[in-house]
């Protein structure tokens, strides 16, 4: 019964598409009438598809090519202006502070400080900004740009100018002899600065910066044109990509109707077998092909799809298996890790060996070094004229060298083996990866040997500050803690590589406290470039950060923060401002097993 009443219903399905194709009506459907459905739909969304994207493609290439030219004109602009305006400083600060020489003959050091001032600052920066000019105007972008030749007349009517007045400047400088300082010197000294300040030359030099207030003017109004300018196209690229936008929606939704008209229904003959299906759940199930058109193609592909969908139940089946199979891996890899942890711990145990005989021999080493020393020093003392081979030999072997550099030698191998016995130990530390029952653990030991390990991070010009309390051991994991401490430095470090601000010097600060008798906070503070509220949010979040693609893995702040509130009961903050810097606070408690559950910070 079933099968006879989806043959009627194909029959009835058949006969509205004959109908429909007998009898077109439209334009649509007289240029579809010799099509297929399949091809139809191909051809439907193919136009609405190509109507979207050739009219954004063409808005987005006109847009972007008015606005980037508009923006190139801008930047232009900008740059224009800021060369004319450090011209005109440098040569206004240079007049101001060589006229004040004048008055400052009398005071020899002030005299040479206010000299100085033009020689290293002013003069180098005339001179740089004149050899920019220069380039600049030569350049591509100032020939391309609807700019006037204000700044070309002005780089040759006053080529070689300021040069010229800084060597003259620096020429009378160098006249001027006020040393023994007399009256008559200063006299004379004064009466030639003034000459020079109203000379023909400095006249000229002043001359530069009248000129520059026109051309500045010209190019601040260049610039308000560029910017009307961006803006306008920025407009424009707006309207051209919303025209095309609404376009491609109009024909899309025109030709959706359309297709929809002529093919939903030869669809609802696969509709009871999908209901079935859906019922059932049952995807053994295959709908009867009883055609050889668009219809039988469609019964084709759903029986497909069903097939597909069995092959992807069981797919899932063996990736869950195969998922259980990497959790073990995992497992395995852990115990390894484990393993390594160990050993990591016998090979400093076997370097700590050796390293403590040598630091352990070298205190009477130095003893006796000092007492060779002694004895050749009276040698020297009781026998004054030694013989001439022991005199050559010593020659030959810098005798006194060796005196002065064997004891600094001594020295910097016991300093060495210091070094080498606190890397051992902080190795050591590390290398508890299986602890299993919390112990006391010295938060200061921690950080100072998580900064020890992180020496070679810790560049030079990046200051460390420890400012520590007065704070007990707490009960914790003293190698999980590592982890904690390591990875919110690391971080620091990394903030700090990236930071464009030059202006403060790269520093981290390690602060702890005791708080409430119970809790111990430890604060990680750097003066970075901060972290964006919206990356606040979820930087606790497993696998997510903000580093580069195959830098990093996601999980140490995760890792972290899981350590600090799960493992220790304690809390991990960030606290960040853009531009201000990152301070990470962790409480932890001293006891955390002995205070109660609704015990606040």
């Amino acid at each position: 019964m079933a099968s006879q009443t989806q043959g009627s219903n194909f029959q009835a399905v058949s006969g509205d598409v004959a109908a429909l194709q007998s009898n077109p009506k439209g334009l649509f459907s007289r240029l579809t009438n010799g099509l297929s459905v399949s091809n139809k739909i191909k051809c439907g969304y193919a136009l609405a598809l190509s109507v979207g994207i050739l009219g954004t493609t063409i808005g987005l290439i006109l847009g972007d090519h008015y606005q980037e030219k508009a923006l190139q004109e801008q930047q232009n602009a900008f740059k224009e202006l800021n060369l004319l305006d450090r011209l005109q400083t440098g040569i206004l600060q240079t007049r101001t502070h060589q006229q004040q020489l004048i008055p400052l003959v009398p005071y020899p050091n002030l005299y040479t400080e206010e000299y100085a001032h033009i020689t290293n600052i002013h003069a180098p920066e005339i001179e740089q900004v004149w050899s920019e000019l220069q380039k600049y105007a030569k350049s591509a972008d100032y020939a391309g740009g609807n700019h006037t030749e204000n700044i070309p007349l002005l780089l040759r009517t006053y080529d070689g100018l300021p040069q010229t007045y800084i060597r003259q400047l620096d020429k009378l400088f160098q006249q001027l002899d006020l040393s023994p300082l007399t009256e008559k010197k200063i006299a004379i000294a004064q009466k030639r600065l003034l000459k020079f300040t109203n000379s023909e030359l400095a006249l000229k030099f002043d001359g530069i910066s009248d000129e520059l207030v026109t051309i500045i003017k010209a190019s601040y109004e260049e610039s308000i044109a560029a910017t009307t300018a961006f803006k306008t196209a920025a407009q424009i690229r707006i309207y051209i990509i919303a025209a095309s936008i609404l376009l491609s929606v109009v024909v899309a939704t025109l030709l959706a109707l359309l297709t929809s008209r002529t093919i939903t229904h030869p669809i609802e003959v696969l509709t009871n077998m999908a209901q079935r299906v859906t019922k059932e759940s049952n995807f053994d199930l295959q709908a009867p092909v009883i055609t050889t058109d668009e219809i039988g193609i469609l019964a084709i592909a759903f029986n497909q799809v069903l097939h597909r969908v069995k092959c992807l139940l069981e797919e899932q089946q063996a990736a869950a298996f195969r998922q259980q199979q990497m959790q073990e891996a995992q497992l395995l890899q852990s115990e390894k890790m484990s393993s390594l942890g160990r050993m990591v711990a016998g090979i400093a145990h076997e370097i700590n060996n050796p390293v403590n005989f040598i630091y352990g021999n070298l205190d009477p080493a130095i003893q006796y070094v000092d007492d060779l020393l002694a004895l050749l020093q009276t040698y020297r003392q009781e026998v004054p004229n030694s013989p001439l081979a022991v005199q050559a030999y010593a020659t030959e072997i810098d005798a006194e060298f060796l005196e002065e550099d064997l004891p600094k030698l001594l020295q910097s191998m016991k300093f060495g083996a210091a070094r080498v016995q606190q890397i051992v130990l902080s190795l050591k530390n590390f290398s508890r990866l299986d602890e299993v029952n919390a112990h006391p653990v010295n938060l200061h030991e921690c950080l100072d040997s998580t900064l020890l390990i992180l020496n070679n991070r810790i560049k030079k010009g990046v200051t460390i500050e420890r400012l520590y309390g007065e704070i007990p051991s707490i009960e914790g994991f003293s190698s999980s803690l590592y982890q904690v401490f390591m990875n919110i430095i690391n971080n620091a470090l990394d903030a700090l590589e990236e930071q464009h601000n030059l202006q403060d010097k790269p520093r981290i600060a390690i602060a702890t406290e005791l708080q409430d008798k119970n809790w111990v906070v430890v604060r990680i503070a750097d003066n970075g470039s901060g972290i964006p509220p919206d990356v606040q949010e979820r930087i606790f979040e497993t696998f997510f950060t903000t580093k580069a693609r195959g830098v990093g893995t996601g999980m140490g702040l995760s890792i972290s923060h899981q350590i600090v509130v799960e493992k220790h009961g304690g809390q991990l903050m960030c606290k960040s401002e853009v531009g201000s810097g990152t301070e990470f606070i962790i409480s932890l408690p001293i006891q955390k097993q002995h205070l109660p559950e609704n015990a606040q910070l």
